[in-house]
């Protein structure tokens, strides 16, 4: 029971009616209270660290796990990315072929550095970042790069040979028809008519009446229609500056504003107009200017066709 200097415990023991009284002072009490509330922060503070302790191991294996997954992947997307690389060298030196065919200059080694620039963007307080993950971005970013001005090259020899394309197409390149002989050539000649001596701007293939006439190249019916002198006539416009005269025809079979391809016929041989026997009277024009015919035989005409 309490007192004013402290307190009195009375033990009894089991079956015994004897009992002991045990005097606690206040000071005693309050120390003991004391001691037992140290012990159990002390208890609790080295419980939480051990498990802290745990928890923190547990944590960083987790991380170093993450990491060598990590370093695994980017070995993997760094091997890849060598690959990739060696096959744009490839591809670049192909596009160097393709543009020398194309009749184009080859990107220059500067171009094809890609470079880029700006501002440098600080590091927001992320965390940091993984250096090699961090430079195999910048690695991919510049083979982006690479990769669209590639495409852009290919775009434009892809439009270069379809021009050339469309270019061959319409240049006169075959004979008019597929037999007959060089009467007249081109240049100056003596008149059949009157002996003068003139200038024949075109050729003349001495060729049995009905022999088909074809159009030389792709084009566009000019003028499809008789005349005095060249009698019926056709002329081609084939663009790119070309064009041609089909004369002394003893019929035609197109009409002007009309598309032809090459070999496409447009008529027959004939006499018409100012002329001494059948033949066909063939121009090639190039812009506005006469020039020989044979210069565009590119089919082995010369060996076919006689020159008398």
């Amino acid at each position: 029971m309490p007192n004013r200097n402290g307190f009195r415990l009375m033990l009894l023991a089991d079956g015994s009616t004897k009992s002991r009284t045990l005097r606690l002072t206040r000071r005693l009490v309050i120390a003991g209270c004391i001691a037992v509330f140290v012990l159990g922060t002390l208890v609790t503070i080295g419980t939480g660290r051990v498990i802290a302790g745990f928890m923190t191991r547990q944590a960083m294996a987790s991380v170093l796990e993450e990491n060598r997954t990590l370093q695994r992947q980017i070995g993997g997307f760094t091997e890849k990315f060598e690959r990739v690389q060696s096959e744009m060298s490839v591809l670049a030196k192909s596009d160097d072929v393709l543009r020398l065919l194309a009749d184009m200059p080859p990107l220059d080694s500067d171009v094809r550095e890609v470079g880029v620039g700006g501002a440098v963007v600080p590091n927001a307080g992320i965390g940091s970042v993984n250096p090699e993950a961090e430079l195999l971005t910048v690695d991919i970013d510049k083979l982006e790069r690479e990769i669209q001005l590639q495409m852009l090259s290919y775009a434009e020899i892809e439009d270069r040979i379809k021009d050339r394309k469309s270019l061959i197409d319409h240049t006169p390149s075959i004979r008019p028809m597929d037999k007959g002989y060089f009467t007249s050539s081109f240049g100056n000649r003596k008149d059949p008519m009157n002996g003068r001596k003139t200038f024949h701007n075109g050729l003349d293939i001495s060729v049995e009446r009905g022999t088909p006439v074809m159009s030389t190249a792709e084009g566009t019916i000019l003028f499809a229609k008789a005349t005095p002198g060249l009698g019926k006539l056709v002329v081609v416009d084939h663009g790119y500056g070309f064009r041609t005269a089909y004369g002394h025809l003893s019929n035609i079979s197109v009409s002007k504003g009309q598309t032809v391809k090459r070999g496409q016929r447009i008529g027959l041989s004939g006499s018409s107009g100012r002329s001494t026997g059948p033949h066909l009277h063939y121009e090639v024009h190039v812009n506005d200017k006469p020039v020989d015919p044979r210069d565009f035989f590119l089919d082995g005409s010369d060996d076919l066709f006689s020159i008398k």
